[in-house]
């Protein structure tokens, strides 16, 4: 565990940097994940990579104002600073092992929500295998800012790419669209209205948006089975994401609304979201499921993977020669605003 003792009305100022570090952060460094020769405690970590695998990378930063407000639970923020760059290596069928923090703080932040932070950081490190193996803080007179560095591996040459996707592939998601959007909207005190106003909705929708569930087992299955072609997590929305991966792939997608998996809560509210509810939850993004195409002959093995891991794969597209996305509703065509989440 990460976390001494009890801060109390405590800022970060009064520990300093290596206090700061000493008392929320070293002991995110487990020494049981694997490969680790120096983590933190050095200038530099020293990690050891098998010569069968490949090393994997990602980063990803949240900023106070823009990503998270005031009033986020910092546990859960913690959770989600790390399940966010998780994503990315469950989208590459990797296996996560190491991270990076780089912290920018302002000097009055309360000791208090540091800790939490911190075993928030340390809940999801514990439940995927990963170890805090070093990085930065910083003072700043500006919000606070989060950035992650992950690191995973996978086997040699094995990884899957956006790039891979074929003419005729289906596409598949893991799990359910849009229920983090509707989360969002809700701590930002939107009425969701109809049925999907009640507090149990209400409460599944924020949990779907605080508290992220990496795909990490999808991604190993999908890499053990040989039958994924190309893959990407579900991060700036399902339209968005399909986006990249066909442009990376240089074709395009057909997807059926019809068959775009919701949660029951999502269907309640869908049924009184008004003309743009389908913009919303194709488009709200932080959904952080994977998207991936397999070719017709192994449609045959996803049945298995899904029902060894308990969770739902649902078809919802081809793959087609023509480039762009086009979404149809019963074979019309229909048109939506936008694509998803913009960084800029």
């Amino acid at each position: 565990m990460g976390v001494k003792g009890v801060a109390n009305d405590r800022t970060v100022s009064s520990l300093g940097e290596f206090g700061l570090i000493d008392h929320c952060f070293k002991g995110l460094g487990k020494t049981d994940v694997p490969g680790i020769s120096a983590g933190v405690g050095d200038d530099a970590a020293v990690l050891l990579v098998p010569r069968t695998q490949d090393l994997l990378t990602t980063s990803d930063t949240l900023v106070a104002g823009i990503h998270f407000t005031q009033e986020t639970d910092p546990r859960l923020l913690g959770w989600k600073t790390m399940c966010v760059n998780l994503s990315d290596i469950a989208a590459m069928g990797g296996e996560p092992r190491w991270c990076l923090l780089s912290i920018a703080l302002p000097p009055e932040t309360p000791l208090a929500w540091v800790e939490q932070l911190a075993l928030g950081m340390d809940d999801a490190g514990q439940r995927y295998g990963v170890a805090l193996v070093g990085g930065d803080t910083s003072a700043t007179s500006g919000p606070i800012v989060l950035t992650i560095s992950m690191f995973g591996v996978v086997g040699h040459g094995r990884a899957i790419l956006r790039s891979g996707a074929e003419v005729g592939n289906r596409i598949f998601v893991s799990g359910t669209m849009g229920d983090s959007a509707l989360g969002l909207r809700r701590l930002l005190g939107v009425d969701l209205g109809g049925a999907a106003n009640t507090e149990a909705d209400g409460t599944f929708f924020v949990d779907r948006h605080l508290k992220p569930s990496p795909r990490i087992d999808l991604g190993l299955a999908l890499v053990d089975a040989s039958v994924a072609r190309a893959a990407i997590d579900i991060s700036d929305g399902l339209l968005a994401d399909a986006g990249r991966l066909c442009d990376a792939s240089g074709v395009g997608a057909d997807l059926d609304l019809g068959k775009i998996p919701l949660s029951p809560a999502a269907r309640r509210w869908l049924e009184n979201g008004g003309p743009d509810a389908w913009q919303t939850l194709l488009t709200g993004g932080e959904d952080y499921e994977l998207l991936f195409t397999v070719t017709p002959g192994a449609l045959e093995y996803i049945p298995a993977i899904a029902a060894n891991l308990g969770l739902p794969l649902t078809e919802v597209g081809v793959i087609t020669e023509q480039k762009g996305i086009r979404v149809f509703d019963h074979g019309t065509p229909i048109t939506m605003q936008g694509s998803g989440f913009k960084h800029f």
